[in-house]
């Protein structure tokens, strides 16, 4: 899973796990609602920690297909062997003149 040859594609990789941990924390941390009148006590409300899990878990996810389907790019370009286009200025100069 890990193993990119596209940096970009690693660097997806890696973002989308950082936004499943981040949805794990947050969900933990802002799960818990204060519920004392007159001191502090707190609840952990499962169905915002759920929630803030599941968002952060497709949110990664997605993030994650994206790097995948950049590097099946990547992969076809190095299969079929083309280089990339030169610019061709012929274009700009029919635009300039």
């Amino acid at each position: 899973m890990l193993d990119r040859r596209n940096k970009i594609a690693s660097v997806l990789t890696w973002i989308g796990v950082a936004i499943i941990v981040a949805g794990i924390i947050l969900g933990v941390v802002l799960g818990r609602v204060d519920v004392g009148t007159y001191r502090e006590k707190y609840e952990q409300v499962w169905l915002l920690t759920i929630i803030y899990w599941v968002t952060g878990f497709i949110s990664g996810m997605c993030i994650i297909g994206l790097s995948e389907i950049i590097e099946q790019l990547h992969r076809i370009n190095l299969k079929i062997g083309k280089k990339p286009e030169p610019e061709d200025d012929d274009d700009l100069e029919l635009l300039n003149g």
